[in-house]
């Protein structure tokens, strides 16, 4: 009992002395010192005075340099200076002295990733990314994982980020640029395997044509896919694809039944090919043969219940063919099929006027109008968007 008595009054002496006091007093402002610090630094890093930030977290540091989570505002704040490599040491630093810090594990995997040290960053990115609860940390983790999968070659991998992304930030344009250029990407490095792999399969030929196509030299074009052919005379889809080139390039003297003829090919080797059939029934009602345009439009129509254009075509035969009546059902499946396509409606009214049913063509008029205005105002809504300039109203003819 003496001795606890002996011991709470030594320490009541040396709390009560002077220089006890004293030190007591200089302890206390400078906590105060580093609060205020503290505080100032997280000021200066929200307001994005990144550089200031830096400034006050390493003065931090030296004044406490146990605490974790100075070393991760130090990380933080080289981050958004755009110093992703100078972020990896104090943010590592971080992790030592408190593994538990999930700030520093994100914003680790960034800078390792942004820093061009992928192999590092992938672990955490995997791990981490479909857990940040920050948005931009998130679109930026999960498109830095994209980024280090595509450059390591780890494909499946890629595709499971881009999914992520796509997932939770599907409108934004950064992530839509991204998509484009990932499964570009994608598909030039199948074609370099291709090349390599089966240098002479018909698959080379076919990429080489497509190629071709779209650079618009159409004989080189159609001479690939004749290569095609003699390699698989029997491959659906080639002759479709040389009809439709032939009807693409300038126009010659034999043009129509050239086409004409490469569809019917078609059709021998896939009868259920509804694109040729629908072809065929255009080149017959252009040439005013409305009979077999009838034959091919309503065969396309029921190999495609869903291609509203077949019976659009159709039901365009059967008014020319005098038929308007007939014509009325395939229109109303063109309706149902595509609402907001002014055409389906304009055509129904004509054969609703020819039919004898006023009524329903002045209601199918309406909403042709209604339509019509609805595509001629998203029209210029995308021209303006490109071109960055508002582009005069028109008024737009009704269609064929």
């Amino acid at each position: 009992m003496l001795r606890i008595w002996l011991a709470i009054v030594a320490i009541t002496f040396i709390l009560g002395s002077p220089l006890a006091i004293r030190r007591l007093d200089g302890a206390q402002a400078a906590l105060a010192g580093v609060n205020e610090l503290a505080r100032q630094a997280q000021d200066a890093l929200q307001q994005g005075n990144n550089e200031a930030a830096v400034r006050d977290y390493e003065k931090l540091i030296q004044l406490k340099p146990t605490v974790a989570e100075y070393h991760l505002g130090l990380g933080v704040a080289y981050y958004a200076s755009d110093r992703p490599f100078d972020a990896i040491a104090a943010l590592q630093r971080a992790l030592r002295l408190k593994p538990s810090l999930a700030q520093a594990r994100y914003y680790l995997a960034t800078s390792l990733a942004e820093s061009g040290r992928c192999q590092e960053s992938m672990p955490l990115l995997r791990k981490d990314a479909p857990h940040i609860a920050d948005p931009q940390l998130k679109r930026t983790a999960e498109a830095d994982g994209l980024k280090c999968a595509m450059a390591l070659d780890e494909e499946d991998r890629a595709l499971d980020f881009l999914r992520l992304l796509q997932h939770d930030f599907p409108k934004d344009p950064e992530v839509l640029y991204l998509t484009v250029h990932v499964y570009s990407d994608l598909s030039t490095r199948a074609s370099q395997r291709l090349l390599v792999t089966a240098p002479s399969s018909y698959q080379v030929h076919l990429l080489s044509a497509e190629a071709l196509e779209t650079q618009e030299k159409w004989d080189e074009a159609e001479a690939e896919y004749r290569r095609v052919l003699a390699l698989d005379p029997h491959l659906p889809g080639i002759h479709f694809r040389i009809g439709r080139l032939i009807l693409t390039r300038p126009k010659t003297a034999t043009t129509m039944a050239d086409a004409q003829r490469e569809f019917e090919e078609e059709l021998k080797v896939d009868p259920a090919n509804a694109g040729a059939e629908y072809v065929l029934g255009e080149l017959a009602r252009q040439s005013r043969d409305f009979s077999r345009a009838i034959d091919h439009f309503s065969r396309a129509a029921k190999l495609d219940p869903s291609f509203a254009d077949a019976f659009i075509g159709l039901g365009k035969s059967l008014v020319s063919a005098g038929r308007p009546v007939d014509a009325v059902p395939p229109l109303e499946q063109a309706v149902k099929l595509q609402p907001e396509n002014p055409v389906t409606h304009y055509q129904l009214a004509f054969a609703y006027r020819r039919a004898g049913r006023a009524q329903d063509a002045d209601r199918e008029l309406e909403a042709y109008q209604r339509a019509n205005e609805k595509a001629r105002k998203n029209l210029l809504n995308i021209r303006s968007a490109v071109t960055g300039q508002l582009v005069p109203s028109q008024t737009a003819d009704p269609p064929e």
